[in-house]
C-alpha cells in the first residue's frame, strides 16, 4: 500500500513494556502507518484485551508458535500492507517525528535504502548508544546499524529476509545483503530512539561471555554468506582477522576470547599460529 510505513513489532513475554512502546507508535507526527505485532508464543489472552481496547486502531496482531525474532519479524512482513519497513522491539520507544522524519529521507533520494538516527539507552543503563557513522568497510567489520531503521518492503523481500539460520547478527546480515546490490545509508544526526537496557537483564559483557561459541558461529556465517563482497571491499581473510585484531572493540576480553576460538574452530590451528600468537 503506497506511503503506508509497517511498524513490525515481534512479541514475546513483554506486557511489562508493550503498551509504551505502542503508544509511541500510535503517536507519530506521521499518520499513514499499521502496526504489526507479531506474537511469538506468548499467552494471546493480553494481546487479545489490548486488540478489544480499540486504542490501537491501525494495530493488527499475528500469533505464532515460538519461533523466535527474525521468524517472527519475516511473518510480520508478511502480513503487512506497507511500502516501507520499519522495525520497533517491543520494549524499545521511538520519538513522535522519527518516522515522518525518516521516510522524507528515504523518498528525497532514490539511492537510499536505509534510515535511521542516533540512539540511547534508558532504564539500567543511560546515554548514548555509540554508534558510528556509516563506512562501508567498517560496517563489514561492525555492525553500526540498529534494527529501529526505515526500509522498503521491496529492499527487503529481494534480500530475502531475515535469515532465521542466524541466532545473533541477523539484522547486520540483512543489511549487508540489501547494500551489496548498491544504494547508500542515512544516518539522522538526531536522538530518535530509546533502546531499553531492562533492570533484568545481563550485561552485556555477561552475554558475551556466555555465548562466545554462538557470536563466532554466526560471524563466520555472515562471513561466508558475503564472501564475495567481502572481498570487493578489500577484506579477504587476511584482512578480516588484521582489522579485528586492530580494532579497539574487539580488543576487549570477551570480543578478543570469542574471535581467537573461532579462528581456531574453523581453520587449521598451525596454519594460523602466527596470528594467534599476536592476539594472546
Amino acid at each position: 500500500m503506497k506511503d503506508v510505513v509497517s511498524v513490525i513489532i515481534p512479541y514475546y513475554h513483554c506486557e511489562n513494556y508493550i503498551l509504551e512502546t505502542l503508544d509511541c507508535v500510535k503517536n507519530q507526527t506521521y499518520q499513514q502507518i499499521e502496526i504489526v505485532l507479531v506474537n511469538d508464543g506468548s499467552d494471546q489472552d493480553f494481546l487479545n484485551q489490548i486488540k478489544e481496547s480499540n486504542n490501537y486502531n491501525n494495530l493488527k496482531i499475528v500469533h505464532q508458535e515460538n519461533k523466535g525474532q527474525s521468524a517472527a519479524r519475516n511473518n510480520g512482513v508478511r502480513n503487512s500492507l506497507g511500502e516501507y519497513l520499519f522495525f520497533l522491539d517491543c520494549d524499545d520507544k521511538i520519538s513522535p517525528d522519527y518516522i515522518e522524519k525518516a521516510i522524507k529521507i528515504l523518498k528525497s533520494d532514490s539511492e537510499i535504502k536505509l534510515v535511521y538516527s542516533k540512539g540511547e539507552y534508558f532504564e539500567a543503563k543511560t546515554g548514548e548508544w555509540p554508534l558510528p557513522k556509516f563506512e562501508t568497510k567498517s560496517f563489514l567489520i561492525e555492525n553500526c546499524i540498529p534494527i529501529i531503521c526505515l526500509i522498503y518492503k521491496e529492499d527487503f523481500k529481494k534480500a530475502g529476509g531475515f535469515d532465521t539460520n542466524l541466532s545473533f547478527f541477523e539484522d547486520w546480515d540483512l543489511w549487508i545483503s540489501i547494500l551489496k546490490t548498491g544504494g547508500k545509508v542515512h544516518r539522522i544526526n538526531e536522538f530518535l530512539f530509546s533502546y531499553r537496557i531492562q533492570n533484568a537483564q545481563k550485561s552485556l559483557s555477561d552475554r558475551f561471555e556466555n555465548d562466545i561459541e554462538m557470536l563466532g558461529d554466526n560471524y563466520f556465517k555472515i562471513y561466508s554468506k558475503h564472501y564475495e563482497f567481502y572481498k570487493e571491499n578489500g577484506i579477504g581473510f587476511h584482512q578480516l582477522f588484521t582489522a579485528l585484531r586492530e580494532n579497539q572493540k574487539y580488543k576487549g576480553k570477551y570480543y578478543n576470547t570469542w574471535y581467537r576460538k573461532l579462528i581456531y574452530k574453523y581453520f587449521k590451528p598451525e596454519k594460523y599460529t602466527m596470528i594467534y600468537d599476536k592476539l594472546k
